[in-house]
C-alpha cells in the first residue's frame, strides 16, 4: 500500500502539523519564519548598557538612594549588564516602544547590575542601551 501526503493529512492532521511547525521553529529562520517577530527589538535584559550619569554612580546594596555602597560604575562606563528591575519591565512596551518610551521605562525603575565584577542597585535613569 502506497501512503501519499493526503493520507498522511488524514491520518495525522492536527498532530503532524504541530509537529512540521515544532521542528521549523527550532532549526531557526527559514521558510516558515515570522516576520514581524523578527522585527522585535531585544528584551531589556538580553542587552547591555552604558552609563548615563556624567559622572560615576554608586553601586547600592539596596534598591534606595542612600542604601550602602558597594562599588561604583565610572563615567563612560559601558558592558553593563541589566540582571532585573523593580518594578519588571514590560516586555510589550520595551519592544515595541521608542528610544524615548524605553528611557521613560528605564527612569521610573531600580535596577540590579553587574558591573566589573560588582553586582549592585542603580537607578534605572543612570542607564541607557548600548
Amino acid at each position: 500500500m502506497r501512503i501519499t501526503m493526503r493520507r498522511t493529512r488524514r491520518v495525522l492532521g492536527p498532530a503532524a502539523a504541530a509537529i512540521v511547525l515544532a521542528a521549523a521553529v527550532l532549526s531557526g529562520p527559514g521558510p516558515l519564519a515570522v516576520g514581524p517577530a523578527a522585527a522585535q527589538s531585544a528584551s531589556p535584559y538580553d542587552m547591555t548598557y552604558a552609563l548615563r550619569a556624567k559622572g560615576p554612580v554608586a553601586l547600592r546594596a539596596a534598591m534606595v538612594e542612600g542604601a550602602k555602597a558597594v562599588g561604583e560604575i565610572p563615567a563612560g562606563a559601558t558592558g553593563i549588564v541589566l540582571r532585573w528591575c523593580r518594578s519588571e519591565i514590560p516586555f510589550g512596551a520595551w519592544q515595541f516602544g521608542t528610544k524615548a518610551e524605553q528611557m521613560k521605562l528605564l527612569d521610573a525603575r531600580w535596577c540590579e547590575v553587574s558591573h566589573a565584577g560588582v553586582v549592585g542597585n542603580v537607578p534605572g535613569s543612570a542607564l541607557a542601551p548600548e
